[in-house]
Order: C-alpha cells, then sequence, then structure tokens
C-alpha cells in the first residue's frame, strides 16, 4: 500500500474548462421537398463559401471553424484553399502555437492533419482543439493534441461563438474512451468519466468530473472529480502519477519497488488521497454521503489499509 502526501488546495478554477459528449455523432437526415408549382417561392441565395477565421492571441494563434453546417470532402477543400491563402498573404507570425476552435463541428483525423500540414511551413503547429463534439475530441486526442469544449473566455471581437451545450442538463454524459497512450503535452478535459487503455506519461494530464480509470501506468496527473464531487476515484494498473487530485485535495504518491507494483485506486478519506488494491475495493469500501470521503467496511476479513 502506497503512502500519499496530501494536503487541501482551493477549489479548482470554476472557469476550467471541458468538453461534452454527444450520444449520437449522425447528422440529420435532410429533408427533400417537392417544389410547389403553384406557390412558388424565391430562389435560395448562394451558400456563402465557408472560412476559416483567424487572429492573433497574447501566445497563440487562434482558427475558428465555420459552424452552419456538416462540411463534406469538396468544402473542406474549399476551406484549405481560403485558409492558404491568407497564411501566405500574413505577416510572419510572432507566436508558434495554433490553438483550432472547431465548436459543433465534426473534424477528423483527415481534416486534422490537414490543417496541420497547412501551418507547418509557416513554423506554427496545432497545439489544442475546443469541441462539443465527442467524435471530434477522440480524433483530436488520438492525433496527440489537448482537448477542450468550452473556447478561451477572450476571444478577438469580430469571431462571434455561440456554443450549445449537446447535452440536457439532467443527462450524464458518456464513458469517453482514449485508446492510446496519452503523451506528454496532452491535457483531456471531460465532464464524465474517462477511460484511457494506454499509459498517461509525465506530463499527460486527464481532467474528469467523474471517475479516471488507466488501463496501463499512470505516470502523469490525473483530477479525478474536477468539479467538485468527492465520490470521484482513481484507478490505474500501475500507480507512478506526478501528481493526483480528487475535488479540491491534492496528493502526490510515494515511490514504490517494482515487486509493490499493482493495480489500485486512490480514493478520498476524511484524512486526505489514499490508495488501496483495486481488486475488492468495490466489496471493501463504501462512500459516505453524510461525511463525504470513502471509508473502509467493518468486515473484519479485510486488509488494513495504511
Amino acid at each position: 500500500m502506497a503512502e500519499l502526501d496530501d494536503h487541501t488546495l482551493p477549489n479548482p478554477d470554476s472557469t476550467s474548462t471541458e468538453f461534452s459528449s454527444n450520444s449520437s455523432e449522425s447528422a440529420t437526415p435532410e429533408i427533400v421537398t417537392e417544389r410547389d408549382d403553384l406557390n412558388p417561392k424565391e430562389p435560395e441565395a448562394a451558400m456563402a463559401t465557408p472560412e476559416l477565421q483567424f487572429g492573433l492571441e497574447a501566445d497563440h494563434l487562434t482558427l475558428v471553424l465555420p459552424t452552419t453546417q456538416t462540411y463534406e470532402i469538396e468544402a473542406w477543400d474549399t476551406i484549405w484553399a481560403n485558409f492558404r491563402e491568407q497564411l501566405q498573404a500574413a505577416a510572419d507570425f510572432p507566436v508558434a502555437h495554433v490553438h483550432l476552435i472547431a465548436q459543433n463541428q465534426l473534424v477528423g483525423g483527415r481534416q486534422l492533419q490537414e490543417l496541420a500540414d497547412l501551418l507547418k511551413p509557416h513554423d506554427l503547429k496545432l497545439k489544442r482543439i475546443y469541441t462539443n463534439r465527442r467524435q471530434t475530441a477522440i480524433a483530436a486526442a488520438t492525433a496527440g493534441y489537448s482537448v477542450d469544449q468550452d473556447p478561451p473566455n477572450q476571444l478577438l471581437a469580430d469571431v462571434p461563438l455561440k456554443l450549445k451545450p449537446l447535452l440536457a442538463p439532467d443527462k450524464e454524459p458518456e464513458v469517453l474512451y482514449i485508446d492510446q497512450t496519452v503523451r506528454s503535452g496532452v491535457e483531456i478535459v471531460y465532464p464524465g468519466s474517462v477511460i484511457v487503455t494506454g499509459d498517461v506519461n509525465p506530463g499527460g494530464s486527464i481532467v474528469a468530473d467523474k471517475d479516471i480509470v488507466v488501463w496501463g501506468c499512470l505516470r502523469g496527473v490525473a483530477h479525478a472529480g474536477a468539479k467538485g464531487d468527492r465520490t470521484g476515484r482513481i484507478m490505474a494498473l500501475q500507480m507512478e502519477p506526478t501528481q493526483l487530485r480528487i475535488a479540491d485535495v491534492v496528493a502526490r504518491a510515494a515511490p514504490q519497488a517494482v515487486e509493490q507494483r499493482k493495480p489500485e485506486v486512490a480514493y478520498l478519506t476524511q484524512a486526505g488521497i489514499r490508495l488501496a488494491p483495486a481488486l475488492k475495493f468495490s466489496k471493501n469500501y463504501q462512500y459516505q454521503a453524510d461525511q463525504q470521503h470513502w471509508q473502509e467496511t467493518s468486515d473484519p476479513l479485510l486488509p488494513v489499509i495504511s
């Protein structure tokens, strides 16, 4: 049983970002109606050419995708062609990182790679994706980018953003599965539980409003119950975190000998964050709602957790 040096920190920044999930990523089918010859309608206005909006922030370039519709491959070609011309016409950029605000636009790995390729000749590197589409979030995380839902608080005045939550207020978000290692510099922020089928490397970060499960080695930062949920737990096959946080409590795990490493659960007790063997955690521990922490049951056969 590993010991933790724990202490209480102030509540996490209430403005921390997160991203929501969508139970269905398929677009709503277009309904085609026949023209009423007796009541002819005015011809619809020609659809405007989609363009990226962009401008400089303090330490990065902000890009904003148009969100009026879901774009096909041909439209993406137009978006990239227009953006290429804008990049070529612009002066040298004094920043190196780029943040993409995708909003509700569905962006796949192909589009992210195309954007990265456009930025590279200008010494710009795509760093963070803001999206409220679960599928886009997975594509971005898989490509190694940091992911958030809400855009920064301060944006260019001429970039109007209207993000609409894809979940009803009382609907629980789906579990987010990250099917690869979370590399250094990547941060995942999510309003539900996160399961990583891989490692979390030093410099990588997982922030979840619920539980965090790492089916591998946790060497980075894990913050469960980020919005104040003290029932949050952090589980890993191998627990070597840089830092553990549950709700507003933070701890750092002490080094373990190789032979002592085993699947463990980090949970919140009255004394702070503690680790317990994962094998029988669900049987041996119960959450005490009135005291707002986990407590070992009174079964005399249970091992003592120090």
